[in-house]
C-alpha cells in the first residue's frame, strides 16, 4: 500500500498555517528561521526532560514574545512533531542509512522537524523545510549536515511512494503508523473493545471534536448564549448531547470571547457535562468533588444547584485550586469551598454528609489523545496493562475513601477521561463487589468515534453512577 501524506487538512493545528495569506507568509519569511530554532530547542528539551508540553510552550511563547504568525507556527510545529512522531519515524527509518535509535538527539529532532513540514504542512515549501533543518543542525552537529540533507531530500522525492505496513498481514502496525499511536495500545484496545471500535476510536482522535461551551445558567440561557455568539460572528450550534452545551464549528481562541470574559460560559466537553448532569443535582445539596481542579465539574454542579447549597472541592495542589476560585468569581458562584487535600486519605468528620460526590480520578488520559499530543507518542508508557498497577491502586483508593462521605440513597460518579477497562469497569466492579451497600445505577463509555459527524463527537470518557443503599 502506498502512503500519500499530501493532504494535511486533518491536523487542526496545521489549519492555522494553511489559512495564511500570501502577504502574511511573505512578511514573516525572515522570522521563520528564528522560530524554527526555538522549536528545535523546545523539542530537544521536551525529549530529554519529559516536560508538560502545553506549559512549556506557553512559557516559551511568553519568554520569546511570540505573536501572530510566529506564535502559530511555533505551536503548530512543536505539537505536530510530537503528535506525529511514530509516523515521522516510520518515514525516516525507510530512508535513513542508520537506525534512528542510534542518532544523536539533535540530528533526530532536526529530521523530525523537516519531515513534519514536508509531510503535513502544505504551505511550507519542501525545499525550505529541508534547508532550514540543515541550517539548524549545522550550528550544533556540523558533521551531520550531509546526512540530514540526504535523508530529507530523499523524503521530498519519495514521500508519495513509501509503502505503509500491510493492513491485512500487519493490521496493528498499519494502524500505528497511520494514526501515530503505539502499537501496544492498539492491541490493548482491540482486546477490550474489538477491532471495529478501535479503528473508529483512532479515526476519532485523528480529528479532535469541536470546542464545546457550557452555558452558565446562573446568568444566561443556552438560547441567549447562542444568540450572543452568532451575533458576534461566531459559527456555533447547539450541542446534541448536553442540553447546556454549544459547539463551535471553527477553532478560535475562546479566552478572548466576550462571553467567557463576562462569565457567561465555561469550556466543557459534553461527556464531562453529562457526568455531572447524571447526579440529578438540586438546590440545597451538599456535594464533595474529591479531585476537583481545574474545576469544571464543581462549576457545572453549582450551576445545576442554582448556586444554593454547598460544594467542597478538594485537590492535591494549592495552585490548581486557585483556578477554581478565579473561575467562581468570574461566573458569580459563591457556594464552592476549596481545600488542599489528598483524597486517598479520609476525613472522618465528613462521613455520611454528602448528597452527591464527584470522583473524577487521575487517569492515563487515553480518551483525550486528540487534545494532548504529548500523551500520544508516549501513550503506552501511561497504560495500565493490568488492574494491579500503581495508577489503578491510586484510583481505587480514592474511590473507597470518598465513597464513605456519601449519605444513604445518595449518588456519586466515578469518572475518567481514559479508555481502559482496567481503570474504568474493573475499578467500579471490584468496588461494588467489596462494598455490598453500594450498587451501580448506570455506566457510560464515550468513544471519540471518527465515523460520526464532528458535531456528535465527544472526548473519550467513562463514568459510573453509584448509589449507597
Amino acid at each position: 500500500m502506498v502512503i500519500k501524506m499530501n493532504n494535511k487538512s486533518s491536523n487542526k493545528k496545521v489549519n492555522i498555517m494553511t489559512n495564511l495569506s500570501e502577504t502574511e507568509k511573505k512578511e514573516n519569511s525572515e522570522s521563520k528561521i528564528n522560530v524554527r530554532a526555538a522549536v528545535f530547542r523546545e523539542l530537544c528539551h521536551y525529549t530529554e526532560n519529559d516536560t508538560f508540553i502545553n506549559i512549556s510552550i506557553d512559557n516559551a511563547i511568553k519568554k520569546l514574545n511570540l505573536t501572530g504568525f510566529d506564535r502559530d507556527f511555533f505551536t503548530a510545529l512543536v505539537y505536530g512533531v510530537i503528535e506525529r512522531q511514530i509516523t515521522l519515524d516510520y518515514f525516516l527509518s525507510n530512508l535513513s542509512s542508520k537506525p534512528l535509535k542510534k542518532l544523536d538527539l539533535t540530528v533526530l529532532t532536526a529530521l523530525r522537524m523537516g519531515a513534519y513540514q514536508i509531510l503535513f504542512m502544505d504551505r511550507i515549501p519542501d525545499s525550505a523545510a529541508c534547508n532550514e533543518s540543515v541550517k539548524l543542525i549545522k550550528k550544533c552537529t556540523a558533521s551531520a549536515v550531509p546526512f540530514v540533507n540526504a535523508v530529507l531530500r530523499s523524503l521530498i522525492r519519495q514521500k508519495n511512494s513509501i509503502i505503509f505496513p500491510n493492513k491485512t498481514k500487519a493490521p496493528e502496525k498499519y494502524l500505528s503508523v497511520r494514526y501515530s499511536v503505539p502499537e501496544k495500545l492498539i492491541v490493548m484496545w482491540e482486546k477490550m473493545y474489538g477491532k471495529e471500535i478501535t479503528e473508529n476510536i483512532l479515526s476519532g482522535i485523528d480529528t479532535p471534536p469541536p470546542i464545546t461551551l457550557r452555558a452558565n445558567t446562573l446568568k444566561i440561557t443556552r438560547e441567549e448564549l447562542l444568540y450572543k455568539l452568532t451575533d458576534k460572528g461566531v459559527d456555533a450550534v447547539y450541542s446534541t448531547e448536553s442540553k447546556y452545551g454549544i459547539r463551535l464549528r471553527k477553532s478560535i481562541p475562546v479566552s478572548s470571547l466576550e462571553c467567557m470574559e463576562n462569565g457567561l460560559c465555561i469550556v466543557q466537553d459534553d461527556a464531562s457535562s453529562l457526568s455531572v448532569e447524571a447526579l440529578d443535582l438540586s438546590p440545597g445539596h451538599t456535594v464533595i468533588d474529591v479531585c476537583s481542579a481545574p474545576g469544571g465539574k464543581s462549576l457545572s454542579a453549582a450551576m445545576l444547584m442554582k448556586n444554593k447549597g454547598k460544594i467542597l472541592s478538594f485537590d492535591l495542589y494549592e495552585n490548581r485550586l486557585k483556578l477554581i476560585k478565579d473561575s467562581s468569581d468570574r461566573l458569580g458562584i459563591s457556594i464552592i469551598q476549596t481545600e488542599c487535600f489528598d483524597s486517598t486519605e479520609y476525613k472522618k468528620e465528613l462521613e455520611y454528609t454528602a448528597d452527591r460526590i464527584i470522583c473524577d480520578v487521575p487517569c492515563s488520559g487515553l480518551g483525550v489523545l486528540a487534545k494532548k499530543p504529548d500523551i500520544r507518542c508516549r501513550a503506552f508508557d501511561r497504560v495500565c496493562e493490568s488492574n494491579e498497577s500503581a495508577l489503578t491502586s491510586l484510583q481505587y483508593k480514592i474511590l473507597c475513601s470518598s465513597s464513605r462521605y456519601l449519605k444513604k440513597n445518595g449518588k456519586m460518579t466515578y469518572s475518567t477521561c481514559t479508555l481502559n477497562k482496567h481503570e474504568n469497569e474493573d475499578i467500579v466492579n471490584r468496588f461494588v463487589s467489596e462494598h455490598p451497600d453500594y450498587k451501580i445505577l448506570d455506566v457510560r463509555t464515550f468513544f471519540p468515534d471518527g465515523t460520526l459527524d464532528a458535531y456528535l463527537r465527544t472526548d473519550g470518557f467513562f463514568y459510573a453512577l453509584i448509589t449507597r443503599t
